[in-house]
């Protein structure tokens, strides 16, 4: 178990914690820590009792990330605190937090906190610069910090240790989740296949989603994603498996199911999860994006 020591801009502890040690690069760590205090309300939304920790800390970047779920899975959101560089040592990361903060909710919009406080720091002209531009490259792609450690190797990291299969179904993604999963070198070890399920009539006849299911909630809807993981884990025999369905743009939109509307689901032995999103991209991003989020409820699922 790791010590995770947060700091003020004058090296006074404002926090300490325990966390796992879930994966490790030259320049990164990566956590697992559990909100283990009473609720609290913040300026982006309450913390539970329970709530899991997904933390990046990095020795080369001004800021540190984590995702915060609810101990059902929900994604809550990602925040990022601004900060020196972390200093890592055995057993102990430490950070000094320069107030300056950013929200990102689930979809994606970004929320800039502390600005004023951040103000009256007492930094150096280079210390203040730096934290700029971190900001502001952490605006330019809200989700991209998020990306590194890449999720795809890091559930394939645990997906290889648990000896656990994976299998995906895709619809507006088109191949692009498979694509990722399978650009991490030994990926054949769990990775089983994947179908990429563009037509209602392919997810019907090789997904086996049921008829009656496209009818009543159409191809983009909770009952779809759900049955369309449930279809390629049981044809391809794997022990866990990834869908999406969504209307990536920048037509075919609707007022009940806008253009950016994702739906993605888990099913596994003990449970199946469905998240939805509702992205603001272009057509690419929607895509690029869609497949991040399978990852990253994935990844929730396999360090929870």
């Amino acid at each position: 178990m790791w010590t995770v020591q947060k700091r003020d801009s004058q090296g006074q502890e404002i926090i300490a914690y325990p966390a796992q040690l879930l994966y490790r690069t030259a320049n990164a760590v990566l956590l697992r820590a559990i909100w283990d205090r009473p609720p609290m309300e913040t300026a982006f939304g309450r913390l539970e009792t329970g709530d899991l920790w997904l933390e990046t800390f990095y020795t080369d970047r001004w800021y540190n990330v984590f995702e915060i779920r609810a101990p059902d899975g929900q994604l809550k959101g990602r925040y990022c605190n601004i900060t020196r560089p972390a200093r890592i040592t055995p057993g102990t990361i430490s950070a000094d937090d320069l107030a300056l903060d950013l929200w990102v909710d689930p979809d994606g919009r970004a929320t800039v906190l502390d600005e004023e406080e951040f103000d009256r720091l007492p930094l150096t002209p280079e210390e203040r610069t730096a934290a700029r531009r971190a900001l502001e490259g952490l605006l330019e792609a809200p989700l991209a910090c998020w990306e590194d450690p890449l999720p795809e190797e890091v559930v394939g990291h645990f997906l290889r240790e648990r000896r656990l299969a994976l299998a995906v179904a895709e619809s507006c993604t088109g191949g692009l989740l498979s694509h990722r999963i399978t650009n991490v070198p030994g990926s054949s070890d769990y990775y089983r296949g994947s179908v990429t399920a563009y037509a209602n009539e392919v997810k019907e006849r090789v997904l086996g989603v049921p008829p009656a299911v496209l009818a009543a909630h159409g191809a983009v809807s909770p009952e779809t994603a759900r049955a369309m993981a449930q279809g390629v884990r049981r044809l391809l025999g794997a022990d866990l498996a990834l869908a999406i369905t969504g209307i990536a743009g920048p037509g075919g939109g609707t007022p009940q199911k806008p253009v950016g509307l994702t739906i993605i689901a888990l099913a596994a032995p003990d449970g199946e999860w469905v998240e939805a999103y509702r992205w603001s991209g272009d057509r690419l991003t929607n895509k690029a994006t869609s497949a991040s989020a399978a990852l990253a409820l994935l990844r929730w699922y396999l360090v929870r």
